[in-house]
């Protein structure tokens, strides 16, 4: 008797994620019309068929169960921002696939305020927490961690040390440098501000030294006074003919001196620019597959071994032009 196809062996077959199959198979309208036709094409000749039993399991947990009994997720949002937004809209559309509702509360910034919300949360019986994405490192005080399944989102490690996703920045830059070699670039510098750059553990910096050839001098600089300082003398005694950096209202006065940019991530990229891009909805739904993990395991309290799921970008030369 034949394999059936699973889901996963779809998305292996195209190259994919699974989250991506699975939205297709549902119908979403948030892939890619020509991404979700190769999945359909795959589909199709892998003859993957849902399986009925985990779709009617999934609904019934989505109906029949009470919004207090377990199988609600707390998403504790750190700040406002839209890279925030789609994140917990990856999480809301994947918790709802597994069979869980998503409550979204403020993260106290005190200890008392953390304490009260832990609280709160234990007697509601939700033991799933995603500490949403921060630009500031966030410390978790109040927290009777025996009691809960926490996951850290994004680039900065939340204290103390828990599970995490997020992008993988060293492949990234890795990734966008190689891209930007292929395009003819030969001379590709690292602009950056410091505390960018260090939100993602160094990685970008890390990743840039490690390349092994003729890197140019990185300029990581404090804020836009400083650039404007040093801009001139680095082009002077680098000559970068590329940058790779996050900082597109530099894009023009870069451009003027014959520099192309490249981005590290596709958050606000200058348009038409070459990119490094991940879905940040991809975050959340791997955030819910890890905090779902941990839940059915019944591995609660803080690891021994923190483990941090990578997430790789995908390149995205926007059809610029090879050089010369």
């Amino acid at each position: 008797m034949a394999k059936r196809a699973t889901l996963k062996d779809v998305a292996r077959a195209a190259g994919v994620s699974h989250m991506t199959v699975s939205r297709v198979v549902r119908g979403e309208r948030t892939v890619q019309a020509a991404t979700a036709e190769k999945v359909r094409q795959y589909i199709v000749r892998l003859g993957y068929q849902p399986d009925p039993a985990l779709s009617a399991l999934a609904a019934y947990r989505t109906r029949g169960r009470s919004r207090s009994a377990g199988n609600v997720l707390a998403f504790l949002e750190t700040e406002k921002s839209p890279y925030v937004q789609l994140v917990l809209e990856g999480v809301r559309t994947e918790a709802a696939r597994l069979g869980y509702a998503v409550d979204g509360f403020t993260l106290p910034t005190s200890v008392a305020g953390q304490r009260q919300l832990s609280r709160q949360l234990f007697h509601r019986r939700i033991m799933g927490l995603l500490i949403s994405p921060s630009s500031v490192l966030r410390r978790l005080e109040g927290w009777d961690w025996d009691h809960f399944a926490p996951v850290s989102l994004g680039a900065l490690r939340h204290e103390p040390p828990m599970h995490a996703v997020a992008m993988d920045y060293f492949h990234g830059l890795q990734t966008a440098y190689t891209g930007l070699k292929n395009l003819g670039h030969r001379r590709i510098g690292l602009l950056l501000q410091e505390s960018m750059e260090a939100r993602t553990g160094h990685l970008w910096l890390g990743a840039y030294l490690s390349i092994g050839e003729p890197s140019l001098e990185p300029l990581l600089f404090q804020d836009s006074i400083e650039l404007e300082r040093r801009l001139a003398s680095w082009h002077t005694r680098q000559r970068p003919d590329a940058v790779l950096t996050l900082h597109r209202e530099w894009h023009p006065r870069l451009a003027r001196l014959g520099i192309t940019c490249a981005y590290l991530n596709d958050l606000a990229p200058f348009p038409g620019a070459p990119v490094i891009r991940l879905d940040p909805r991809h975050i959340g739904g791997e955030s819910v597959h890890l905090a779902h993990l941990l839940l059915q395991k019944r591995e609660l309290g803080l690891p021994a071994l923190p483990k941090t799921i990578l997430l790789r970008g995908t390149w995205d030369p926007s059809g610029l032009p090879a050089r010369a």
